[in-house]
């Protein structure tokens, strides 16, 4: 597509006023203060950057760029400075352009953001029945497995693979379930994007680098853009490294597009947050709306700091890591790409944000500081045991010498000491409360809000319980096989895909193994009948029981 063209594109696509609440009155230019400029350029300063990987670091304000600074190299055996003309990877920070696109093809008709997907991708998912609408991939409420969880679950290292969309499509084709019924609930999963990349691709009829480049060219953004395939050159692209005795090259080898490897420049991330702040593009304005709830928009996270309303994401990938925050009531926002993975780029923005922003004196949010009635105290052995807060940490609570203790994986066990009734105390903060409530307990802290932990069931003592659920479980889905061994009390062999790990039970019929979740299902007559598997951003993955080999 031509200059022209792709220009008339987005004419046509800012004129439209469909589905727009309205847009932002073009924010007023505020250059940095001799103070701010100082307080930032120390920030930099104490980064380790000299011969060094490093980072560009941005700010617009009031519609204008009023900061840029780079630091480190692009490339260590080069000994390329990373400059203006450099290009990152920006991973997840990607994801808005793609909601930009199918926010303009809504714009222009093309695509009904409330229709199933597959209306527009007929061939996506084919043994999920569950109706899924664009709108809900854009807000990651879809419950489609995230593919490269899925990808680890087979056991492969998706970085050290030249994977695409065609293989994320294929394995994504053979999926059967969900995490959840589509719109009950938020999950970010990055296979949203990829299928909203083919999508775009389909409707358009042209391939998605193809189109997105065009959508780039109308936005100003001529150094943005991704591969058509692994092992094109990317001119003047930042080479990725971390640090393990010295530093070491992550290469970006798997090349897929939507939810990531958007290869850009600060020039035009700082251009595109000019023309955020202007308010004048219909179409960039409504895809800075909040999604459900006020959450997870179109490719952006919102919430608020300090009662100021902040639209920000993250994008990691191997070395690579891009921040871009924003604060539309202040006409604020700060970019920062990085090559180096010791660098942390959300505390650095977040530093950076608030030195501008300065300090504000609002008062903290006050919560619960204990439960509502203080009910009986039970006694020790009846608290004893595992509790679990919904998709969240365990905590385990033991008796030692008659008092009660929290243990949480990877702290120090802290002792709670009685203070009224059902409700304790722990030693080390003594403002925080836990009421034991039958089958399960609260945490109360006046400056967060109350957290609720149901009790797991027991760990099983009788062995023939505990060997019970041994033997071998595959998932037609992803060609996974488990293979469950009893190695004595709660501790538990887990070979999968031929690799051997340690788990634990940590409850009946629940073992944990790292980030792996697994749960037996049980019929009426106690046999095991199938084992569900939770990794990452996967849940209730199936395998069904089958005989050894």
């Amino acid at each position: 597509m031509t200059n022209h063209v792709a220009g008339a594109f987005f004419m046509r696509i800012v004129a439209v006023s469909l589905m727009l609440a309205g847009v932002a009155s073009p924010a007023t230019a505020q250059p940095l203060t001799g103070g701010e400029r100082t307080a930032i350029e120390e920030l930099l300063e104490a980064l380790e950057t000299d011969g060094a990987p490093g980072v560009a670091v941005g700010i617009v304000r009031g519609g204008e760029r009023v900061f840029e600074d780079y630091r480190g190299l692009a490339d260590l055996s080069a000994g390329t400075a990373i400059g203006p003309e450099t290009r990152f990877n920006i991973a997840s920070n990607a994801k808005q352009y793609v909601a930009l696109m199918v926010l303009g093809l809504a714009a222009e008709g093309r695509v009904g953001l409330d229709a199933d997907f597959r209306t527009y991708l007929p061939s996506a998912l084919p043994e999920v029945g569950e109706t899924i609408t664009v709108r809900q991939l854009l807000h990651h409420r879809s419950g489609v497995r995230d593919v490269y969880d899925l990808w680890a679950l087979t056991g492969v290292t998706w970085y050290e693979r030249a994977l695409d969309n065609d293989d994320a499509m294929a394995l994504l084709k053979r999926q059967r379930g969900l995490n959840f019924a589509p719109g009950s609930e938020h999950g970010y999963s990055n296979s949203n994007c990829v299928l909203l990349a083919e999508l775009v691709a389909a409707v358009t009829g042209v391939p998605f680098e193809s189109h997105a480049a065009s959508v780039f060219e109308g936005l100003g953004m001529d150094e943005t853009g991704w591969r058509a395939r692994y092992g094109d050159v990317v001119v003047d692209g930042a080479r990725a490294y971390n640090k393990w005795d010295g530093w070491l090259e992550n290469p970006s080898i798997a090349n897929l597009m939507g939810d990531g490897f958007l290869y850009s420049t600060l020039d035009d991330q700082l251009a595109y947050e000019a023309r955020v702040q202007g308010g004048e593009d219909a179409l960039v304005a409504a895809a800075q709306a909040p999604g459900p709830d006020g959450g997870y928009g179109y490719g952006l996270e919102h919430d608020a700091w300090r009662g100021l309303e902040r639209a920000w994401h993250v994008g990691s990938t191997g070395g690579f890591n891009a921040y871009g925050l924003r604060y539309p009531e202040e006409a604020l926002s700060v970019v920062v790409l990085g090559n180096n993975a010791q660098i942390g780029v959300v505390a650095l923005g977040n530093a950076i944000a608030e030195a501008l922003i300065g300090a504000r004196e609002e008062a903290a949010p006050t919560y619960a500081a204990g439960p509502g009635e203080v009910l009986a105290r039970p006694a020790n052995a009846a608290v004893v045991g595992a509790y679990e807060q919904e998709g969240g940490s365990i905590i385990a609570i033991v008796e030692r010498d008659g008092a009660l203790y929290r243990e949480l994986e990877g702290r120090e066990p802290v002792e709670l000491r009685h203070e009224a009734g059902n409700v304790f105390a722990y030693a080390t903060l003594a403002d925080l409360k836990i009421a034991f409530e039958g089958e399960r307990f609260r945490l109360f802290l006046p400056s967060q809000p109350v957290a609720t932990f149901d009790r797991l069931a027991p760990v099983p003592t009788d062995a023939a319980t505990l060997e019970s659920i041994e033997g071998r479980y595959v998932n037609g889905e992803t060609d996974t096989e488990i293979v469950i061994e009893h190695a004595g009390g709660a501790a538990y062999r887990m070979v999968k895909n031929g690799r051997t790990r340690d788990a634990v039970m940590v409850a009946k019929d629940d073992l944990r193994w790292a980030g792996y979740r697994l749960r037996f299902e049980r019929g009426a007559d106690g046999a095991v009948e199938r084992l569900l598997v939770d990794n990452g951003r996967n849940r209730g993955v199936k395998f069904e029981p089958a005989a050894q080999p």
